[in-house]
């Protein structure tokens, strides 16, 4: 098992009252896992967009049927994030870049809920294949809400989609789907 410091976050206690803000059905032991994974995917603000990363709230966490198969459960996640100009293009609409960071970020946080519930003792993966549709842009100002669920979970792959809405104008930014595997763990984290 890895004991570098990126994984301590797994362990260690988070901020009195965060998960009291957090919606949804999931036990408050399984709420906390988003919101840890995002710390680590983070690393302390250093990492790739991490001003960014560190804007994005989880507010529901919860494990429920499957719309196709109710005896199949999926782990839902729920954040939202106000789009910034740091997250836009010259153009002034948020960048694909950013979606896509957004859409790998928030969909693997989905899969690790289900795995935790299901007692599979996975670490988040890492990106296999991350496939998206682009729908409508959106501008500095808009509030975005992000709604990933897991679609298979397991020890060798998992696999999530997302949904990225525009909740001022009730549409669609962004859709995508991603395929994660275990990671190769470097040594220092050993």
């Amino acid at each position: 098992m890895a004991t570098g410091r990126r994984y301590e976050l797994l362990r260690s206690p988070l901020p009195t009252g965060l998960v009291a803000g957090i919606s949804g059905n999931a036990p408050n032991e399984i709420k906390e896992l988003p919101v840890r994974w995002l710390m680590i995917f983070r690393k302390d603000g250093k990492g790739f967009a991490g001003a960014i990363a560190g804007r994005v709230k989880v507010t529901e966490v919860s494990v429920v049927p499957h719309p196709a198969d109710p005896l199949k459960l999926e782990g839902k996640v729920v954040s939202e994030i106000d789009v910034t100009e740091d997250m836009c293009n010259s153009s002034g609409v948020v960048d694909d870049g950013c979606i896509a960071f957004l859409i790998d970020e928030s969909s693997t946080t989905a899969m690790v809920v289900i795995n935790a519930y299901s007692d599979i003792n996975a670490v988040a993966g890492v990106s296999q294949t991350i496939n998206f549709c682009f729908h409508h842009p959106a501008v500095v100002g808009t509030k975005l809400r992000i709604v990933s669920t897991s679609l298979a979970s397991g020890y060798e792959s998992n696999s999530g989609r997302c949904e990225v809405i525009d909740m001022s104008n009730h549409r669609l930014v962004a859709s995508g789907t991603q395929m994660t595997m275990p990671p190769s763990m470097p040594k220092s984290w050993q």
